[in-house]
C-alpha cells in the first residue's frame, strides 16, 4: 500500500517547497589584516552538511531545515572556532562573520544577523501576520513552482484578480486599469502605453521579481488614485555571497507552429525599430519605407534567455553586493475565429472571419546596487531598461455595412480588410532609495525615481477592399480613411520623490515593532507628450488591385503620378497654405504634493491599530491639437483638473490567539480621469473608433475590508475577506451618440461593490520529515464571490450623448465568482528533487461591454451588453533538480485550450422586421490561443 501512495505521488502535482534556511558569511585572517580566508572548511556538527569557504573568504550553507545548530570553523594551522546555539529559522538568511588565527578569536568578534528572504512563500506569509494592515504577496518561490513566469501571472493567482481576454491590464475585485496603480519598490512607475494607465505587468520577468505586493487597501504611504489594489513589484537583489546562472527555454505553441505564418514587411526577429518618424515630406512623392505585403515564414519556435549574476564585497562592517540580470523573450501567437457586430436595427453590421498573426519580442536589462551598513541601514541604486515590440497582422474577411450593401446570392461581394501594426515601448527606471536610524527612535526612509517612457507606432498599415468573387476581381476602396499609414510618438517623463520620518513608540507589545508615529511627503510630476500622424490614400473610385502584390499592383509612384489615388494628410493636403505635416497631438502634465501622518500603536499583545489621513494637491492639465478639437479654437478649452483631497484611512487589528487573527480596515480615495481619457484624440479601429471627453470628472471611492486569518503553521494559512466599496461617479467606456457609433469615457452615475473571498494553503500530506527525503503534497486554493451594481445615467456634466440600454447593471469585466487553485507535489533526495504542479482557474462569465443605443419612446430598447464567456485554464508544470547546479523544467500551459468568446443578445424592442430574432445569443467574437509546450534547462554556476 506505502509502494502504491508513493507511486500516485509521483504523478500528482501540487505546490509546496522545502521551508529551510540559510547561514552565510565572511571568514577573515586576524594574522593578516583581517585579509578575507579563503579555502576554510565549515560545516554543522553532527552533519554531513559542509562548505569550503571561496578565493573571498565567503561561504554559503544553504537549504538548512530549520533548528539550532553548532556551526564549526577550521584551517590548518588556525584555531578551530565553534559558535553554538546557532538558530535557523525558516525562509531567512543568518549571517555570521568569523575571523580566524593561530590563536582562537573572542567570540564576541563574531557577529550574527538575520535577515527575511522576502521571495519565500512562508516569509512573507509571517509578514503578512505580522502587519496591522491588510495586504498579499506572492514570492518568487511561488512564482517557480506554479511555473508563472511575470508578475502580471503572479497578481492573477491572487484571490479576486484577473485577466481579461482582449484587455492589457488585471482587474481587481471587478474594478479595472483606471482604479489600480503600479509602483516598484514602493515608488510610482508610468505607463507605457498611452491607453493604459497601468504598466503592463507582463514587463516584469520573474527573473527581476523578489515579490509582488497586493494592497487591496489603501493606507497612507500609497498614492490616493487607486480604488482596486496597489500592485508593488519589489525588485530581485543579491541574498547570498554570489551567484551566476543562465537559463534557456525553448516552446512551442500549437496553433502557430505549424502555419504559414504572416509578418509585416521590416519587422525584424529582434524586434527593433531603426525608423520612428514619417518617411515623407512631399505628398507627391511615394517613398515609404514597407511595403503594405506582408513577408511569411512557416517555423514558429518561441524562445527564452536569461543570465542573472551577482556578488558580494565585504569592507569592514560594511557590505557592498551587486545584481544584475539580462534576459530576451519572443512568443508567436496564431488567431482564427470570427469578428462580428450587431447593429441597433436587429441586424449585423459586420460578419468576419477573422485570423491574426502575434509576434511578441521582450528584452529587459536590470542591475542593483546595494551599501548596507551594519546596523541594517542602507543606500541602494537601482536601474532597469525593459523593450518591448509587438507585431500583428490581422486579415478580416466577409460582410461589413458601407462596403458589401451590393451583395446578393447570386452575386457575392465580399470585404476584406488587412490591418497591420508595430508598437515598440522603451521604458528606462532609475531609483534611488535608503534606509537611515538617526537615533534609538528616529529613522529615515527615502526614495527617487526617474522614469521615461518611449513608445513607437511607426507605419501602422490599414487596406480595405471589396471582391467580386464570381468575377474575382478585387477593388481598393474609396473612402477617406480606408487605406491609410499611421505613425505616432510617445515621449513620457515621471519625477517622483518620497520622504518620510518615523518614531517609535513603546507599544504594549513588546514583540511587536509596529507602534510609531510617521510623518510624509510624496512628490510626483509627470509629462507626456503624444503626437501622430496619418498618410490616406484617397480614392475617388474604386480601382483593381492584386490582394497578394497591392505594392506593385496599385500602391506605388506611378498610381500617384497617374492620380488613381492621391495622398493627403488628417490635415488636408497642403492646398490651403497648411503644413499637412504638423503632426496632431496632446500634451499632458500632472502635478501632485502629497502630506501624510499615521500613527500605528499596540494596545495590548491582542490589540492594534492604525489611523492617518493623507493630503494630496493634484493639477493635471492637458493640451490638445487633434482630429477632433484644437485649442486654437476659442469655444474649447483644455481639459483642467485642479484639486484637493483629503483622503483619511485606518486598519484595527485584533489577535484572538497568536493564530488567530481579525482585521478591519476602511478609507477614502480617489480617480483621476488619465489623459487619454480627457484627450478628444480620435482612434481608429477595424470595428470600432473611440475617443476621450475633456469634461470628465474624478471618481471618489468609498471603501471597507473585514478579513478573518487563520494559520495552522508558519506556512499554512485560510482567510476569509469581507469587502465593500462605494464610487461616486464612475467612469466607463461606452458608446455614445454620434454618426458612426464611436466609443467614449463618461461618468456615469453611481456604483455599488460586494464581495467575499477565501484563501487557502495547506499541506495535506508529508511522507518524510528527512530533510534528505522529503514527500510533500500542498494544496492552495483561492475563491471570490462579487456583487456589483451601478447607476447608468447620462450625466449632464458633459457635451456627450448616451443611452443606455439598462438603467443599471454590473460593472464591466467584474466576474461574479472567481476560483484559483493548485496542487503540488515535491520530492526531495539531498541535491536532486521534482516539484509537479497543476495549476487550475476559472473566471465565470461577465460584461465585455455595456450595452448603448435604446430609445426612450421604447424602454428597454437598444444593443445588450457584450459578455465574455466562462474561461477555465489548466498549466502543468514540472522542475527537475539534476544536481544543485543543473535544472530542467517540463511545462503545459493552457491545457484545455477554451474558447475566448464574446456574445450578445439580439434586443428587438422598438426594431421593427429584424433581421435577427429577438434574445438569439449571437458570438460576435471567438478564437482559441493554444497549447504551449516548453522544456528548459538552467545552469548555476
Amino acid at each position: 500500500m506505502k509502494t502504491i501512495i508513493k507511486v500516485l505521488l509521483f504523478f500528482l502535482t501540487s505546490i509546496s517547497i522545502a521551508q529551510t534556511g540559510s547561514i552565510v558569511g565572511k571568514l577573515t585572517d586576524t594574522d593578516y589584516n583581517n585579509e578575507p580566508l579563503p579555502f576554510a572548511n565549515v560545516f554543522l556538527k553532527g552533519t554531513t552538511k559542509g562548505v569550503i569557504s571561496d578565493i573571498d573568504g565567503l561561504y554559503a550553507l544553504e537549504n538548512i531545515e530549520p533548528g539550532t545548530y553548532t556551526v564549526v570553523y577550521s584551517f590548518v594551522g588556525y584555531e578551530t572556532v565553534e559558535i553554538s546555539d546557532v538558530k535557523v529559522i525558516a525562509d531567512k538568511v543568518t549571517n555570521i562573520d568569523v575571523p580566524m588565527g593561530a590563536s582562537a578569536a573572542a567570540l564576541d568578534e563574531v557577529v550574527i544577523k538575520t535577515t527575511t528572504r522576502r521571495e519565500s512563500a512562508v516569509a512573507l506569509l509571517l509578514e503578512q501576520k505580522k502587519a496591522v494592515g491588510i495586504s498579499q504577496s506572492i514570492g518568487a518561490e511561488d512564482l517557480s513552482r506554479k511555473g508563472v513566469g511575470d508578475a502580471e501571472g503572479a497578481v492573477t493567482k491572487v484571490t479576486g484578480i484577473k485577466k481579461q481576454a482582449g484587455v492589457k491590464n488585471v482587474f481587481v475585485r471587478g474594478l479595472g486599469d483606471r482604479y489600480n496603480s503600479t509602483t516598484l519598490n514602493e515608488l510610482p512607475l508610468p505607463s507605457e502605453d498611452p491607453e493604459y494607465k497601468n504598466i503592463s505587468l507582463d514587463f516584469f520577468s520573474s527573473d527581476v521579481i523578489e515579490s509582488v505586493g497586493i494592497n487591496k487597501t489603501f493606507s497612507v504611504p500609497l498614492y490616493g488614485d487607486v480604488a482596486g489594489a496597489n500592485i508593488n513589484i519589489v525588485s530581485k537583489e543579491l541574498t547570498g555571497p554570489g551567484s551566476l546562472q543562465f537559463s534557456i527555454s525553448p516552446e512551442v505553441n500549437s496553433r502557430a507552429i505549424g502555419k504559414e505564418f504572416l509578418i509585416m514587411d521590416n519587422a525584424k526577429y529582434i524586434g527593433n525599430i531603426h525608423n520612428t518618424h514619417v518617411p515623407i515630406t512631399d505628398l507627391g512623392v511615394h517613398a515609404f519605407d514597407n511595403n503594405f505585403k506582408p513577408n511569411t515564414q512557416n517555423a514558429q519556435l518561441n524562445s527564452s534567455y536569461s543570465l542573472s549574476g551577482g556578488k558580494r564585497f565585504e569592507m569592514g562592517n560594511n557590505r557592498l553586493s551587486l545584481f544584475f540580470v539580462g534576459n530576451f523573450d519572443n512568443k508567436y501567437e496564431y488567431r482564427k475565429g470570427n469578428s462580428d457586430r450587431i447593429n441597433s436595427a436587429g441586424g449585423f453590421n459586420q460578419e468576419f472571419e477573422k485570423t491574426e498573426y502575434n509576434y511578441n519580442v521582450s528584452k529587459l536589462a536590470m542591475a542593483n546596487v546595494k551599501w548596507r551598513f551594519p546596523e541594517g541601514d542602507y543606500i541602494a541604486a537601482n536601474s532597469m531598461f525593459i523593450k518591448n515590440n509587438s507585431q500583428s497582422v490581422a486579415d478580416y474577411y466577409g460582410l461589413k455595412a458601407g462596403l458589401t450593401e451590393n451583395d446578393e446570392p447570386q452575386n457575392p461581394i465580399r470585404a476584406f480588410i488587412r490591418r497591420q501594426q508595430e508598437n515598440e515601448n522603451n521604458l528606462f527606471v532609475n531609483q534611488l532609495l535608503t534606509s537611515l536610524t538617526l537615533t534609538e527612535k528616529l529613522s529615515l526612509e527615502a526614495g527617487a525615481s526617474y522614469n521615461t517612457i518611449r513608445g513607437y507606432e511607426p507605419d501602422r498599415r490599414t487596406n480595405t477592399y471589396v471582391i467580386d468573387v464570381n468575377a474575382d476581381i478585387a477593388r481598393a476602396a474609396s473612402g477617406s480613411a480606408l487605406n491609410n499609414r499611421f505613425y505616432s510618438n510617445l515621449e513620457e517623463n515621471d519625477l517622483a520623490g518620497k520622504l518620510y520620518l518615523d518614531y517609535a513608540l513603546n507599544g504594549k507589545n513588546e514583540d511587536s515593532k509596529n507602534s510609531r508615529i510617521r510623518l510624509g511627503y510624496n512628490y510626483r510630476d509627470t509629462d507626456r507628450t503624444f503626437n501622430y500622424t496619418q498618410i490616406n490614400y484617397i480614392l475617388d473610385s474604386p480601382a483593381v488591385v492584386d490582394i497578394d502584390n497591392p505594392d506593385t499592383s496599385l500602391f506605388n509612384q506611378q498610381s500617384l503620378n497617374e492620380e488613381i489615388f492621391r495622398l493627403t494628410t488628417n490635415r488636408g493636403d497642403g492646398r490651403d497654405g497648411k503644413d499637412p505635416f504638423i503632426p496632431f497631438s496632446y500634451d499632458g502634465t500632472r502635478t501632485i504634493h502629497s502630506g501624510l501622518g499615521e500613527a500605528s500603536y499596540d494596545f495590548s499583545n491582542s490589540f492594534s491599530a492604525n489611523v492617518g489621513v493623507r493630503y494630496e494637491k493634484v493639477k493635471q492639465e492637458v493640451l490638445f491639437d487633434t482630429n477632433l478639437a484644437t485649442t486654437n479654437d476659442p469655444n474649447t478649452d483644455p481639459s483642467l483638473i485642479e484639486e484637493n483631497f483629503v483622503l483619511p484611512s485606518f486598519n484595527l487589528k485584533y489577535n484572538f490567539n497568536e493564530n488567530s487573527i481579525v482585521r478591519l480596515a476602511g478609507s477614502k480615495t480617489y480617480t483621476l480621469p488619465q489623459f487619454k481619457e480627457v484627450a478628444p484624440f480620435l482612434y481608429e479601429d477595424v470595428s470600432f473608433n473611440s475617443f476621450g471627453n475633456p469634461d470628465l470628472l474624478t471618481a471618489d471611492n468609498y471603501n471597507l475590508d473585514l478579513k478573518y486569518e487563520y494559520y495552522f503553521s508558519p506556512g499554512e494559512i485560510v482567510a476569509l475577506t469581507g469587502f465593500y466599496k462605494n464610487i461616486k461617479n464612475a467612469i466607463n467606456r461606452i458608446e455614445v451618440n454620434s454618426a458612426a457609433g464611436e466609443l467614449s469615457y463618461v461618468n456615469t452615475g453611481d456604483a455599488t461593490i460586494a464581495g467575499v473571498e477565501l484563501e487557502l494553503r495547506k499541506n495535506i500530506l508529508k511522507l518524510s520529515n528527512d530533510s534528505n527525503d522529503e514527500k510533500t503534497l500542498t494544496f492552495g486554493l483561492n475563491a471570490s464571490y462579487l456583487y456589483s451594481n451601478q447607476k447608468l445615467e447620462d450625466v449632464p456634466t458633459d457635451n456627450l450623448t448616451v443611452r443606455f440600454t439598462n438603467k443599471e447593471d454590473e460593472l464591466e469585466g467584474s466576474s461574479p465568482f472567481i476560483l484559483g487553485s493548485d496542487l503540488t507535489l515535491n520530492l526531495k533526495k539531498k541535491n536532486s528533487g521534482l516539484t509537479s504542479s497543476v495549476v487550475f482557474n476559472y473566471n465565470s462569465k461577465s460584461i465585455y461591454s455595456l450595452g448603448t443605443g435604446g430609445d426612450d419612446a421604447n424602454p428597454g430598447s437598444g444593443k445588450q451588453n457584450i459578455m465574455l464567456s466562462a474561461i477555465p485554464t489548466l498549466d502543468f508544470i514540472n522542475k527537475i533538480a539534476i544536481n544543485e547546479n543543473f535544472g530542467i523544467k517540463l511545462n503545459i500551459k493552457n491545457i484545455l485550450d477554451p474558447d475566448y468568446k464574446l456574445t450578445q443578445e439580439v434586443n428587438n424592442i422598438g426594431v421593427p422586421n429584424a433581421a435577427l430574432p429577438d434574445g438569439q445569443e449571437v458570438p460576435v467574437e471567438t478564437y482559441k490561443r493554444g497549447v504551449v509546450f516548453s522544456a528548459g534547462v538552467s545552469y548555476s554556476f
